[in-house]
């Protein structure tokens, strides 16, 4: 009994760890805003004054910094902060997505024998390379939303997986969305709390994306779990 609990149990954990994330940016924001000489003031002024060309540099090096290994987090709640949540989602949710599917190409046709040399004997990667032969679509979506190894290192692994490209880029783009709805909101939040005049529809936002998130996290993972649960006489 436990352990269907277990495996069927809604991941609040994640939301937690998104909120004491959330928290810690939160407190440095606020150092930043008022004992830095209104930091994140005059970074909001800045990133405005460059127009249009702010938005392709945020994704540019959102993308550039994701095949680099580098936690995207940040830089999620960073749109936010920047951009507003509905265009902060967009540009994060751009950059994470070109970011992946650079790391799987690069891993498929660049670097597949070094990587799979490294991680040949790992039981992450062997598990994956299993269920990319049976359930590649689930692998994908449990990938994105279920975080056993870093969202970098993952989209590096399933290039050197049985995984297609195209559902590849399709999936990974739908199913980080809500979490990236989540932490833009989120900055957003963040950012506007400090100016006093909080948004109520990034709220809206924001619950409505860790709803989003924690259900789907639990009907992939029960529909995997039932899969491959052995028959019963």
């Amino acid at each position: 009994m436990k352990d269907d609990q277990r495996k069927n149990a809604v991941p609040w954990t994640m939301l937690l760890k998104f909120g004491a994330a959330f928290g810690l940016l939160g407190l440095l924001s606020l150092v930043l805003e008022h004992w830095g000489d209104r930091y994140m003031s005059r970074l909001s002024a800045f990133v405005a004054a460059q127009g249009s060309l702010a938005p392709l540099l945020f994704i540019g090096l959102n993308a550039l910094l994701t095949m680099l290994l580098v936690p995207q987090v940040l830089f999620t709640v960073a749109a936010g902060a920047l951009f507003g949540w509905k265009l902060g989602t967009a540009y994060a949710s751009v950059g994470m997505t070109i970011g992946a599917v650079g790391a799987f190409l690069l891993a498929r046709y660049g670097v597949r024998d070094r990587l799979r040399a490294r991680f040949a004997d790992h039981p992450v990667y062997r598990r994956m390379l299993g269920l990319s032969r049976v359930h590649p679509l689930h692998l994908i979506s449990l990938s994105r939303v279920i975080p056993v190894l870093p969202f970098p290192v993952t989209s590096y692994l399933l290039g050197i997986t049985e995984v297609r490209s195209l559902p590849y880029a399709l999936l990974s783009w739908a199913c980080m969305l809500p979490e990236t709805v989540f932490l833009a909101s989120g900055g957003h939040l963040l950012i506007s709390g400090l100016h006093g005049r909080a948004s109520v529809e990034a709220a809206v936002a924001l619950g409505a994306a860790g709803v989003a998130v924690a259900l789907v996290v639990h009907r992939i993972r029960k529909r995997l779990f039932a899969e491959e649960a052995p028959p019963t006489e």
